[in-house]
């Protein structure tokens, strides 16, 4: 009879746990109030005003030497290919060097022989005038470079137009909440959250980064390269409250 009493208790105590845990997270709800969650976007197509270019200078030859003397007079011939251009000195970086020697492998001798070497020299640019930028592309591997590769285009004042774009967003938002807020026939409330999603993005170059302009007859060819657009994006999430 003892050993019945204590059973039925330890299941009384059980139950009235399971309810007691079941009952709170009801009764939390109940104290959060209703909410409206939302996004809003904003994006916005600019002209580039600054881009990045790389030229690169590689000599193959079989002593050491003789490659280092190579891809610095073709270097020499770029830098005063882009001094010509009026490119600003401060805007160019000719120190990057690297040095590859390479091998064949001798199958009768079982081993590699050293064939010769690989010196590369890199031209980095900044370039801000961008009318300059057929120019520089066209003279410099007319000069000796062996490569050059596709400029990466910017923006000088990226920050400035993101925030004017979160600004924007952020305003999306709201008209967006207050949307849905008439289709509830309610009155939207304070703002309770807003988070930036992906607004710091890198730029988006437009598919086509240079494009030849076929309508300007006789125009020079190191003439007829123009930027593509780039394109900027921001992203709101936000949480509004019904008004009282």
């Amino acid at each position: 009879m003892l050993k019945q009493i204590r059973l039925g208790f330890r299941q009384s105590a059980a139950v009235l746990g399971l309810i007691m845990l079941g009952g709170m997270p009801t009764a939390e709800a109940q104290l959060l109030p209703p909410s409206i969650n939302v996004t809003g976007n904003a994006d916005r197509s600019v002209q580039p005003d600054i881009a990045y270019l790389e030229i690169v200078v590689e000599s193959r030859k079989a002593r050491l030497e003789d490659a280092r003397r190579d891809a610095g007079a073709r270097t020499l011939a770029v830098l005063r290919g882009l001094e010509s251009l009026a490119v600003p000195k401060d805007a160019i970086d000719s120190g990057s060097l690297l040095v590859q020697p390479q091998f064949t492998w001798d199958a009768k001798a079982g081993e590699s022989r050293l064939q010769g070497y690989i010196v590369t020299r890199t031209v980095r640019i900044r370039l801000l005038d961008l009318d300059k930028l057929g120019s520089i592309l066209e003279r410099s591997v007319e000069i000796g470079a062996n490569q050059v590769m596709p400029p990466r285009f910017a923006l000088q004042n990226e920050t400035r137009i993101r925030r004017e774009l979160i600004a924007q967003a952020t305003r999306d938002a709201t008209q967006n909440a207050r949307a849905v807020a008439e289709g509830l026939g309610v009155t939207l409330g304070i703002a309770r959250k807003v988070d930036t999603v992906d607004s710091d993005t890198t730029v988006v170059a437009a598919p086509m980064m240079l494009r030849t302009n076929a309508t300007a007859e006789g125009a020079a060819v190191e003439e007829s390269y123009r930027p593509g657009q780039v394109t900027l994006r921001a992203r709101v999430s936000a949480s509004f409250d019904f008004a009282p």
